[in-house]
């Protein structure tokens, strides 16, 4: 059966078109028929005679392949009760999952628009006693500090832009800030320069309550400081004090060095600069301390009420 003329039956790509049109070719159509009828004949009797061999085998298979049926058809059915169960419970879960889903999301949507409407209510209110306190001018500037400390704290961490009924009043607190940091910080002034500790301890209550306490301090100590060095190098310059003695004669470099004669007059000069420059020492270690004592004040009276 596995002579070469059969042999070519056993390729993978055998092409029966192919064949068939060879065999029209070669015009030997009834010899080929014949060998393919040999060669059907030669199979059909040797698989019989596989068969009659194997017969207990293909038996013994044919009953396991019945045994499989049945346990794949038994396996089959509890697939299909299970399918159906997981579909009982899912409909029994997904339900009440999505009318919990549901119910969070309003709930949520409900606290942030209660939320919402609490903070404009607030700001609303804050508005207008701001307006009243900023109409009392200085007295009520600490008070005023304070609302707008308190709106800061209630605008934090939200979006109001697009509330019309809160725009108004929104603008309105952003101007009245800069509009209290402007007179807090010419009170500062003012009081470091007339040494009015009330008015500078108003002031500085005013940037406490704003939040900016420790920067103003910072900023009007580094002015004072630029300001005092300044001063001094004004004071000690040797150019200017020869000037005011007499004119002398030029040394070298750009220093002008007092001629014979006027010591006396460069000394006094020297001297009266000197004092001029411990003066405006004093006036700005005052002017430091003011803000100073009243800032350590406002933090020990914290720490007490804390």
């Amino acid at each position: 059966l596995f002579a070469d003329e059969y042999q070519r039956f056993l390729d993978e790509d055998f092409d029966v078109t192919g064949y068939a049109n060879n065999v029209i070719q070669v015009k030997v159509i009834s010899e080929q028929l014949s060998k393919l009828a040999e060669g059907i004949s030669l199979l059909d009797k040797e698989i019989h005679s596989q068969i009659v061999a194997h017969h207990d085998d293909l038996l013994s298979q044919a009953t396991g392949v019945e045994t499989l049926e049945g346990v794949l058809q038994m396996m089959q059915t509890r697939i299909q009760s299970l399918l159906a169960a997981m579909d009982r419970i899912r409909t029994k879960v997904t339900e009440p999952f999505n009318k919990i889903s549901s119910r969070t999301t309003q709930l949520r949507n409900l606290q942030d628009t209660c939320d919402l409407l609490r903070r404009m209510i607030r700001i609303m209110y804050l508005s207008k006693r701001l307006h009243s306190q900023l109409q009392g001018g200085a007295r009520e500037i600490t008070k005023a500090a304070q609302s707008l400390n308190e709106l800061d704290y209630i605008c934090e961490g939200v979006d109001l832009s697009g509330i019309e009924i809160i725009e108004q009043d929104r603008r309105f607190i952003r101007q009245a800030r800069k509009d209290v940091e402007s007179q807090a910080l010419k009170m500062l002034e003012q009081g470091m320069e007339t040494q009015n500790p009330t008015q500078v301890a108003t002031s500085l209550q005013v940037f406490y309550n704003l939040g900016s306490l420790h920067h103003i301090v910072d900023k009007v100590v580094t002015q004072c400081k630029e300001n005092l060095h300044k001063n001094v190098r004004c004071y000690l310059d040797a150019e200017s004090l020869s000037q005011q003695s007499s004119h002398g004669r030029a040394g070298p470099g750009k220093a002008a060095m007092p001629v014979t004669g006027n010591t006396a007059a460069f000394r006094a000069s020297l001297w009266t600069n000197m004092e001029k420059m411990m003066d405006s020492i004093y006036a700005a270690c005052s002017q430091v301390c003011i803000p100073y004592n009243q800032k350590f004040s406002r933090v020990s009276n914290f720490a007490i009420l804390w």
